[in-house]
């Protein structure tokens, strides 16, 4: 039988430093917004449901009814001014108003944005 080696006493590896760790006060400012306030305002919140309400009334309009024979052509249903012109209009005007709702500034904005340039 052939002699195994000794064993050689394990090397001792340095270990990695720990990483540094947060004190309780940063870590509730992660997880929790300090005056827990919204990007958008009860206004903005309005005027984008009124402009979502405008695309989809206008998309209705857009598709209209069925035809009442699905033999028969009839190019008045079809190209009607409520489908051609008047539906693509309130969807627009739709998309406008969602718009003008995401840029509108909410008045506490307004009110803090003076305080921060009086001080």
């Amino acid at each position: 039988m052939a002699k195994r080696p000794a064993p050689q006493p394990q090397q001792q590896r340095k270990a990695a430093p720990a990483p540094a760790r947060r004190s309780s006060e940063s870590r509730d400012s992660i997880f929790t917004a300090a005056d827990r306030t919204l990007i958008f305002g009860r206004q903005n919140f309005i005027l984008m449901g009124i402009g979502l309400a405008l695309v989809l009334v206008g998309l209705a309009l857009m598709t209209g009814g069925a035809m009442p024979d699905p033999a028969k052509w009839e190019p008045e249903r079809i190209y009607s001014p409520m489908r051609i012109t008047v539906a693509p209009i309130l969807m627009v005007a739709g998309f406008v108003v969602v718009v003008m709702g995401i840029f509108k500034k909410n008045a506490s904005e307004t009110v803090a944005d003076q305080s921060d340039t009086e001080a």
